[in-house]
């Protein structure tokens, strides 16, 4: 973080690099407290990213999360519920309401937690949220792409879905793990991402699933191979 390479890169580049060595299992608690702050000090502002290190064992952790959250930018909750808002129990029109507020908002911060939504237990919101991430006209598909890794089940789905319906060629990338997920539903959205790609860069793969070890998803497999 203190080469020349890394002060040459773009902002936007330099918080995805950061955001992704903060996320890594096994940063020493200097290094991602030393993370923290160079966010903060770049101006990132996602309360749910600082939030999810507040129960850290170190306390120099947990300070630079409480500077960054103190940071201005957060007082308003971007024009929308904040964050801790959401997670407690409220009926499913306040959720959706809240989750369009959000959707208003076209800056990165709005993205961020729309992606951080994705989470939320409940299938209209996920499908408020895909439905926009798939037809906005600028996404960053990356970040899209580093949350399968470490998401539940359906949530891979879901953005396996956002990027099928934006023909993002990011899935090429990690389509062999996609291939061999453990959730059948994940596996089914893929076959419905892969659908909606070009046909001489996935019939390979359809045809591969058309012997998967899951008879829906053979099913489905063999299906959408004939058509293609």
């Amino acid at each position: 973080m203190k080469t020349e390479q890394f002060a040459q890169m773009e902002k936007s580049q330099r918080i995805e690099f950061l955001k992704e060595i903060a996320l890594t299992t096994t940063i020493s608690s200097k290094c991602l407290a030393s993370t923290l702050k160079i966010l903060r000090e770049l101006k990132f502002r996602d309360r749910a990213f600082y939030s999810r290190f507040l129960q850290h064992p170190d306390s120099s952790v947990i300070m630079a999360c409480k500077k960054a959250l103190s940071e201005r930018g957060f007082e308003n909750g971007f024009g929308f519920y904040p964050m801790r808002e959401l997670l407690k129990k409220q009926n499913i029109e306040k959720k959706l309401q809240a989750v369009k507020n959000i959707i208003s908002e076209t800056d990165q911060s709005g993205e961020d937690l729309l992606i951080s939504l994705l989470g939320e237990d409940n299938l209209k919101i996920r499908e408020l949220i895909v439905k926009e991430l798939s037809q906005r006209a600028q996404v960053n598909e990356r970040k899209l792409l580093n949350h399968l890794s470490h998401s539940l089940w359906f949530v891979r789905g879901a953005i396996i879905e956002i990027l099928g319906n934006r023909q993002s060629q990011l899935l090429f990338e990690i389509i062999e793990k996609l291939l061999a997920d453990a959730n059948v539903e994940v596996r089914i959205k893929l076959l419905e991402a892969l659908a909606k790609l070009n046909r001489e860069q996935v019939k390979e793969y359809i045809l591969r699933m058309t012997n998967d070890s899951h008879m829906r998803v053979c099913r489905e497999a063999k299906r959408i191979f004939l058509k293609i």
